[in-house]
């Protein structure tokens, strides 16, 4: 296997990881009473060492950098072009949204 094809492979899985996480908000805030008892309810699913929402943001933010490093230097090879040009552009997106949550 190329090294192309295993680092695209990492960058969506690190991809997935985020947008898991992400569902996962969705899903607690679709339930929850308020902001609070939602935070509290979401972070309970992690381990305690990062049970920090800021901590789980900026892994967020790492991870959907380092794809999206990945992703732009995969679609310089051609069988990787158009899926690493729209996962590179999603990451992106999803990367704007983490930093501006940070705020």
């Amino acid at each position: 296997m190329k090294k192309s094809s295993v680092l695209f492979f990492l960058a969506v899985v690190f991809m997935l990881i985020v947008v898991a996480d992400l569902l996962h908000w969705f899903v607690i805030t679709a339930d929850a009473a308020n902001f609070e008892q939602a935070k509290q309810e979401y972070l309970e699913h992690y381990p305690a060492a990062i049970q920090n929402a800021r901590l789980i943001t900026v892994i967020s933010i790492l991870l959907l950098t380092v794809s999206g490093f990945i992703f732009l230097n995969t679609a310089k090879i051609t069988s990787f072009r158009k899926s690493a040009s729209i996962l590179g552009m999603l990451s992106a997106l999803l990367l704007i949204w983490k930093i501006f949550s940070l705020m």
